[in-house]
């Protein structure tokens, strides 16, 4: 049965129906073309829509819009990394965790604003995010994390193995650190509600896939399957995805992630685990478990990532879901895999020195992507501002999206495939724990 497993997200498939665009046929031609139709795309069509009004703006998404990775994520809105992974060992150092998250905190509350203006009905909850640990031996890092955030003025509190199993329902986990500020929420109806908040001046367009971008005279041309967009200036943030349109292949790479959704538990169940709120748990070790109880009772569970150029295959998926069910019944033994309703995979964006893609590479050509994981927050507030960046504009925050940089080289294939996947080989090993 689980070999032909169908990768759909369970978010998108609870969202329900979505309204369906046209594809792409003929010749087109507008002021601004956007690629992508997930949180950076919509960001930046909407602010275009606000300051250049009267403009023709043309959104195009390879697949359904809003359904690609932005609706695939584990749905948390990220307010402040991990300040452990960071060097906060001088003051340029404090100075780029500083800058970071203004942006984080910036996106957060963009995505707020949007959800309040709209009333997008997407489970949103300001809770805290919980970094929790199994093992012992990473109880050092969640120390660090509290103390460093405590440092950095974060709302961050220390929890200890009974207060943590009362607030999880589960004795699985030793010690977490919840810090405040950023929100969980449900992204298949996030993007959904994105969608059709769209302003009337935003063209969409979807299951049209670009094949090339070419300059043509001062603007560009977009070459798909049926047709052809022409247009003066032209926003990609297709993310993980920007090495197929020969952009940014020496500087970033997609890390393809799987999940799964359970069943709503049941009323006795519950009760087994003591009814508590939904919350969020993120890993202190890279490639550990990012799980959740959802505010409609179920358990998500992400607890695999892997360097698979060619995606996930519907047999791999079907493993990964094995692997998905091994660690809910580590925390909840009265879950198996028969209690898992929907599995997908879904790619994120990363480059070697965690900073993004946010610039004009080419005359009115603009960029934007590589979110190294928080693409909800940071996707969408990055989206924003890059209108502004194309169309001339002065929101205060663009200086501070300009100074983020830019991701540094990797090395070429096949030596990076190789790195690559010994790396993430290794980080599973130390990992191991956590899953």
């Amino acid at each position: 049965m689980t070999m032909g497993l169908e990768d759909r997200s369970g978010w998108i498939a609870l969202a329900g129906q979505a309204a369906a665009f046209p594809a792409v046929a003929g010749d087109v031609t507008a002021e601004y073309a956007i690629v992508g139709g997930g949180v950076t795309g919509l960001a930046a069509a909407r602010r275009l829509a606000e300051i250049a009004p009267g403009k023709r703006i043309v959104l195009i998404d390879g697949k359904r819009l809003g359904q690609g990775a932005s609706a695939r994520n584990s749905g948390f809105a990220v307010a402040h990394e991990s300040p452990v992974h960071a060097d906060l060992s001088s003051p340029e150092g404090r100075a780029r965790y500083a800058l970071t998250n203004r942006i984080d905190l910036a996106g957060v509350a963009e995505l707020h604003r949007l959800v309040a203006a709209h009333r997008i009905d997407c489970d949103w909850e300001d809770t805290g995010t919980i970094y929790a640990a199994h093992n012992v031996a990473n109880f050092d890092t969640l120390h660090r994390h509290w103390k460093s955030s405590k440092d950095l003025g974060i709302d961050a509190e220390l929890i200890e193995r009974d207060a943590l199993a009362r607030r999880l329902g589960t004795s699985h986990y030793g010690l977490g650190v919840e810090t405040r500020g950023g929100a969980l929420l449900q992204p298949g109806k996030l993007l959904r509600g994105l969608v059709e908040a769209l302003p009337p001046a935003v063209e969409a367009f979807e299951n049209s896939p670009v094949r090339r971008i070419a300059r043509a005279g001062a603007g560009w041309s977009l070459e798909l399957d049926l047709g052809t967009v022409r247009a003066a200036k032209v926003i990609v943030g297709v993310n993980a995805f920007l090495p197929r349109l020969r952009l940014k292949r020496m500087r970033v790479f997609p890390l393809a992630l799987t999940a799964s959704l359970t069943r709503a538990l049941s009323a006795e169940e519950e009760e087994r685990i003591g009814r508590p709120d939904s919350w969020g748990i993120l890993s202190p070790r890279p490639l550990g478990a990012t799980v959740r109880l959802t505010r409609s009772r179920r358990i998500l569970i992400r607890n695999t990532a892997e360097y698979a150029r060619g995606g996930i295959t519907p047999a791999m998926l079907a493993a990964r879901r094995r692997v998905h069910a091994e660690g809910l019944a580590r925390r909840f033994p009265f879950l198996g895999e028969a209690d898992i309703e929907h599995s997908w995979s879904g790619a994120v964006c990363i480059s070697r020195n965690e900073r993004p893609v946010f610039e004009e590479t080419a005359p009115s050509l603009f960029l934007c992507g590589c979110y190294n994981a928080s693409g909800l927050s940071r996707g969408t507030i990055l989206g924003r501002l890059i209108a502004d960046l194309a169309e001339g504009g002065a929101d205060p925050l663009l200086a501070d999206a300009i100074a983020l940089g830019g991701p540094s080289l990797i090395p070429p294939r096949p030596v990076f495939d190789i790195g690559a996947k010994l790396r993430l080989a290794w980080e599973r090993r130390r990992g191991a724990t956590e899953i």
